[in-house]
């Protein structure tokens, strides 16, 4: 299998397993928490089970990365931890689909980076895909049926937006200087001090719950959805994502992130019981078919011998 090809199945895993962080934080606010204390503890236990894997497959690796405590220190506040907080601020004023729709405006920014800065000029394979893509995602989370737009919440999205440009800007510069775990490890950890500091401010606020929840229908401690939330969700999505990403570069991974908007709403129908409308259903077609015109690439012509 090429390099390229690894690629883009690692994203399109690391957009099945970030999809179903819907599913799984959704079933933990059911049992009382809050956004706040969903995304705090979520990255508190994803940045512990990192650094455990890190001392083990890369000890060395770890301390040396202190020497990139800037790039470390950008990835985890502005790529990790400000997506995720900016995201619960815009929801309070817009429709979680407004919010998404936004968020995943960030190839844009993304493409505009690469080529004014490394001179990649994107294909017009990749400028219609993207198009295709972002119309299909706009169509499966119904950004039509919105209503009216807040001001403050498109603000808190935009925001949102640019950090996960910048997510994906480093996780592709930022893999040829670290390993994955190394990078998730220090990253994660920056993260979750960065939402535990929102927190102590209350610009973020906490509330745990401990009532039962429901996931597939089934009641269930809500020690089992944030488990999973933690484990599938943030440390095997994030894994995959950088390791894609060092594979096939930030503007494709982009691209191919768009297909977690399809996967979580099917996640969703699946463990939750949301209904799936034929128009979603189009918009699925089409981010699948916008992420594969993207990602084609043409073949060298033969060298005539």
């Amino acid at each position: 299998m090429s390099a390229v090809r690894a690629g883009v199945w690692l994203t399109v895993l690391s957009g099945l397993t970030f999809g179903a962080s819907g599913a799984f934080a959704k079933s933990v606010m059911g049992a009382g928490w809050s956004p706040g204390a969903t995304v705090a503890v979520r990255l508190t236990g994803a940045a512990a089970v990192m650094v455990v894997i890190a001392l083990i497959v890369d000890r060395r690796g770890l301390f040396d990365s202190l020497g990139q405590a800037r790039t470390v220190l950008a990835y985890g506040t502005i790529g990790i931890a400000l997506v995720q907080a900016t995201f619960f601020f815009s929801v309070r004023y817009v429709p979680v689909g407004v919010s998404l729709m936004i968020q995943f405006l960030a190839p844009i920014p993304v493409m505009g980076w690469n080529w004014l800065a490394n001179g990649r000029r994107p294909s017009a394979a990749t400028l219609v895909g993207a198009v295709l893509a972002l119309v299909g995602a706009a169509l499966v989370i119904d950004v039509v049926h919105a209503g009216r737009l807040s001001v403050a919440g498109l603000a808190w999205a935009t925001a949102s937006m640019l950090g996960n440009a910048v997510f994906l800007v480093l996780s592709a510069h930022s893999s040829a200087i670290l390993r994955p775990v190394v990078l998730l490890s220090t990253g994660l950890t920056a993260a979750a001090a960065t939402v535990w500091v929102l927190a102590a401010v209350r610009l973020l606020p906490v509330a745990f719950g401990d009532h039962p929840t429901t996931l597939a229908a089934h009641r269930i401690p809500v020690a089992v959805p944030m488990a999973l939330l933690i484990l599938i969700s943030t440390v095997v999505a994030y894994l995959c994502g950088v390791a894609g990403a060092a594979r096939i570069g930030s503007t494709l991974m982009s691209l191919v992130l768009l297909s977690e908007v399809l996967f979580a709403v099917v996640l969703s129908w699946l463990l939750l019981g949301e209904a799936v409308t034929p128009l979603q259903m189009a918009g699925g077609a089409g981010v699948v078919a916008g992420i594969a015109l993207a990602q084609h690439r043409r073949e060298p012509a033969p060298v005539p011998v």
